[in-house]
């Protein structure tokens, strides 16, 4: 598989090491922001073509006035749809508000529930997107780790 910038935007170190390393592992270099300041200069900065973010996260000295941190993934969400409309995204994120997962939903962005989604399941799914190609973790395409 080509390689592929991916950034992912979270502030948790615990989720974002392992997801890290596997990506690296499959050959992909991967950009990382803690903030939604350091997120936005980051997509603007570099040519991303899949990002990760998370909802609640510090939103960074410029997005503090604009932001709560538990909203700033939303704000990420919508522009990153606004500035890089055919920028691939999933929202991975604890929050269970129903309301604010349909939103992000129908942004165009792929909601997946933090520490229920397991690794291999989000490496395909991110695999598939890169790819187009549909794999799962008993597939025989997929090289075992």
């Amino acid at each position: 598989m080509k390689q592929r910038t991916i950034l992912l935007i979270d502030d948790e170190p615990e989720f974002i090491r392992p997801l890290k390393d596997a990506l690296e592992h499959e050959g992909h270099k991967v950009l990382t922001a803690s903030t939604g300041e350091e997120a936005l200069d980051t997509l603007e900065s570099n040519k991303v073509d899949f990002v990760t973010v998370d909802i609640m996260m510090p939103p960074g000295d410029s997005l503090e006035t604009e932001v709560y941190s538990h909203e700033t993934g939303i704000l990420l969400c919508e522009e990153i749809r606004d500035r890089f409309p055919s920028l691939d995204v999933f929202c991975i994120s604890v929050v269970t508000d129903k309301e604010t997962i349909r939103y992000i939903q129908d942004l165009g962005v792929r909601f997946l529930r933090k520490g229920e989604t397991p690794l291999r399941k989000i490496l395909d799914m991110i695999a598939s997107r890169l790819t187009g190609i549909a794999y799962s973790s008993d597939d025989p395409r997929r090289k075992h780790r």
